[in-house]
């Protein structure tokens, strides 16, 4: 008899499922489309899928490390509540009657989902869903969602990500009195991999060189089946430039306006992956940047999403402040806080120009007193007794914010514009909208010069997916960018990698 399972959430029964001998207790739970945070993508290596066996005070364990040997009652984290750019939308409630044409605007992020029902006749935004991606159990990032695919099939991730698009539209129908028959429109605006996956196309041949998709998109395709859409909708998924810089990318420059000015403008999307673009005249330069998703909190020691209870806001004023999302008690640091508290250790010269945390006895007086010796023998910086970031976390971050400053190099030279010649410097994304601009200049994620032309313009993938649900010129003007970019692969790039060197360091 096959193993019964049952997964408890805040103390409430949410599934029952048979479990297989020695499958591993996340494989089970995310088959059962139960949410549980994975970064490492069942990795072992973040320590992040914690449970409790038993009782909901009973052991806890990693359940990427736990295998099934018999019945198991399974009690899970609270669902994460998380800030997502771009998920707040007034609902307007509809008649319910047949005839009205709906469509639905969706941005499937790496790490959220948001899917807008919008009016065809008149574009009004009608109701608007999202939530965490279904996918991330299997990884944080679209490199570890490729690996699982190379191991496992894309079929999973492909199931996921479809049952989480039918179940926000279901919501947003609900919210509105609409008909789910009525919708005869869908589009998507993603990173290449994650529009391979809706699709039902596998993404591996995107991880080892030459990073070849199988698709770039840009054209319709019928609905799938299990969509809660019209017999014959559509699906349009934004054209992609590359395997690394997608329709999230065209369709946010398209609603930032990159089309109507001959710039140059330089446009940032930081998410799990850094895509950049320069504009000059009527030619694009792209190009994607490797930072790893350490900007969102992951593989951080301490790291977490933007849910509540993370510290989100870092400063120094006569002493350290902080706030957290909620006003919560402090669990850990998301990714604003983060290049925050990087920001204020440079600040008070408690972090050389190398990245080192330095010890006590070389700490000017004051934030001395948060730097304390670990068990390993390094330094962290606790910003309460529980909470800290650790020298391992700064290595990471430094790393990060090299490889997107690099980026914005390469793309200014291969532009031939130099940094004071920008005249709009444009901050896309769920991170984007929450960061703070003087702390990312502080330890250089992009230069000083830019903060006097930066703009902070929240979730542009899905303003574009917006756009283009509603026109079809505008859905030409996606095609026609992105024959006018030209895309940089950083990966081989030598004068990327000098400058990775170059800006490794920090200005102290």
């Amino acid at each position: 008899m096959a193993p019964k399972i049952k997964i408890f959430r805040s103390g409430k029964l949410i599934c029952e499922a048979e479990g297989i001998p020695g499958e591993a207790l996340l494989t089970r739970i995310a088959a059962d489309g139960v949410f549980v945070d994975a970064p490492c993508g069942g990795q072992g290596k973040c320590g992040k899928c914690l449970v409790r066996l038993g009782r909901q005070d009973g052991e806890e364990v990693l359940a990427c490390r736990t295998y099934i040997d018999g019945d198991l009652d399974v009690y899970l984290p609270d669902e994460m509540d998380m800030e997502i750019a771009g998920a707040q939308a007034a609902v307007t409630t509809l008649s319910g009657k047949q005839g009205q044409k709906l469509g639905v605007a969706v941005d499937i992020g790496t790490t959220s989902v948001v899917a807008h029902l919008t009016d065809l006749e008149t574009c009004a935004r009608v109701a608007t869903a999202s939530g965490v991606n279904a996918q991330r159990p299997y990884g944080a990032d679209v490199i570890s969602r490729i690996q699982y695919c190379a191991e496992h099939g894309h079929d999973a991730l492909t199931k996921a990500i479809r049952d989480q698009l039918a179940a926000l539209i279901l919501e947003a129908c609900a919210a509105a009195n609409a008909r789910t028959d009525d919708i005869v429109y869908i589009t998507i605006a993603a990173n290449t991999i994650m529009q391979h996956l809706v699709a039902g196309y596998s993404p591996v041949g995107m991880g080892v060189a030459p990073f070849t998709p199988v698709s770039l998109f840009g054209e319709e395709l019928p609905a799938w089946d299990g969509l809660p859409v019209a017999r014959d909708a559509k699906v349009y998924l934004a054209p992609a430039i590359s395997s690394y810089v997608g329709g999230d990318i065209t369709a946010g420059m398209l609603a930032a306006g990159l089309e109507e000015t001959d710039g140059p403008v330089v446009y940032l999307d930081i998410g799990t992956n850094g895509e950049i673009a320069m504009k000059r005249g009527n030619k694009y330069y792209t190009c994607a940047t490797a930072a790893g998703p350490a900007f969102e909190g992951a593989e951080i020691t301490m790291g977490m999403a933007a849910i509540r209870g993370a510290i989100d806001k870092v400063r120094w004023e006569q002493g350290l402040k902080f706030s957290t999302i909620g006003d919560a008690e402090a669990q850990g640091l998301c990714g604003s806080g983060l290049l925050d508290a990087l920001a204020v250790l440079l600040e008070t010269g408690a972090v050389d120009e190398t990245g080192r945390l330095l010890d006590q006895d070389e700490i000017p007086h004051g934030i001395s007193a948060h730097i304390r010796v670990q068990v390993d023998g390094t330094n962290a910086f606790f910003l309460t007794k529980d909470v800290c970031m650790t020298s391992a976390d700064i290595r990471k971050l430094q790393l990060a914010k090299s490889a997107i400053a690099s980026g914005i190099q390469v793309l200014l030279k291969h532009s031939e514009v130099s940094e004071a010649e920008v005249k709009s410097f444009i901050l896309a994304g769920g991170f984007g909208s929450f960061m703070d601009q003087n702390s990312a200049a502080k330890i250089g994620l992009f230069p000083k010069s830019f903060l006097p032309v930066s703009k902070t313009m929240g979730n542009t993938a899905g303003e574009g997916a917006a756009i283009a649900l509603c026109s079809a010129s505008a859905r030409a003007a996606l095609a026609d960018m992105r024959e006018r970019c030209e895309y940089i692969e950083l990966s081989t790039s030598a004068e990327f990698n000098e400058q990775f060197i170059e800006n490794i360091l920090f200005d102290v």
